[in-house]
């Protein structure tokens, strides 16, 4: 499985890497799996030409905030009329229910579920299988567990012989971290970790993860699983990796910057 980490910050600033221009690094999530499929569609979309868009599939929705979303309508305005059949989007009920009523509500943004018409339109939104699981371009879908405030989830996606579990955005969730750990081929966990641990209390508040969630959790994991570390707050990116570092010398860890790309099992 490729994943190219198009937008994988956690906000629009920064601390640059070497090599890297701000606006070039600074995206917000957004995951594009063998090409053809997204995980969620935050600004890292925009790193995108058109010709690239127009072969996305379908899109797989975490969760509705903003940095997760801000780029599906963007996205489908840019290409609109250029595929011969809807990009779909996918998402539990309460997402899509945002999408609908908050967005798509042709106050700030054109419908494009309906546009041009609602028996072609160029979007189409889709709830998760009741089962959760999901099959396309190939790849098998799994619903996980996050804890987050609002409707969300987590994934597991298989690829073959492998499968990667990614948490979306979410503070500590064990039934997450199990499900992950008891997938018989699993090669990695792409989560977040938005806070060092000197900020563990504005972690709780935002139900985001900080370092030492990371590792507590992470405990439960085969030795082999590798941990790819993403949504890093802006300023805070060196900390959090310097004290995941020091605490999980043992266990592979990668730290990507928007635009990196990963090629799994590792």
């Amino acid at each position: 499985m490729k994943i190219d980490f198009l937008g994988c910050s956690g906000g629009i600033e920064g601390s640059t890497p070497v090599g890297k221009s701000l606006n070039d690094y600074a995206r917000t999530t957004c995951y594009r799996l063998n090409g053809h499929v997204l995980i969620d569609a935050g600004t890292g979309a925009g790193r995108m030409g058109m010709s690239e868009m127009v072969r996305i599939e379908h899109i797989l929705l975490t969760h509705a905030h903003l940095d997760h979303i801000a780029c599906l309508p963007l996205m489908i305005d840019t290409i609109a009329g250029l595929r011969k059949t809807p990009t779909c989007a996918w998402g539990l009920p309460g997402v899509l229910n945002v999408l609908r009523t908050h967005i798509l509500n042709d106050a700030v943004w054109p419908d494009f579920t309906a546009i041009p018409s609602p028996e072609h339109p160029f979007l189409t939104l889709n709830e998760y299988p009741a089962s959760g699981r999901l099959e396309v371009e190939g790849l098998k879908v799994e619903l996980l567990s996050a804890t987050h405030g609002i409707p969300a989830c987590g994934l597991l996606v298989r690829d073959g012989d492998h499968s990667v579990a990614f948490s979306g955005d979410s503070g500590p969730d064990p039934t997450f971290w199990a499900s992950a750990a008891a997938a018989p081929d699993l090669t990695a966990v792409v989560v977040e970790c938005s806070y060092p641990n000197r900020e563990a209390e504005l972690a709780r508040i935002s139900k985001h993860m900080h370092v030492d969630e990371v590792v507590r959790l992470s405990a439960i994991l085969p030795r082999h699983v590798s941990l790819v570390i993403v949504h890093r707050k802006p300023g805070r990116e060196r900390e959090i990796q310097a004290q995941l570092n020091a605490a999980l010398h043992d266990r592979r860890m990668e730290f990507p910057v928007s635009g990196d790309s990963i090629d799994f099992p590792l």
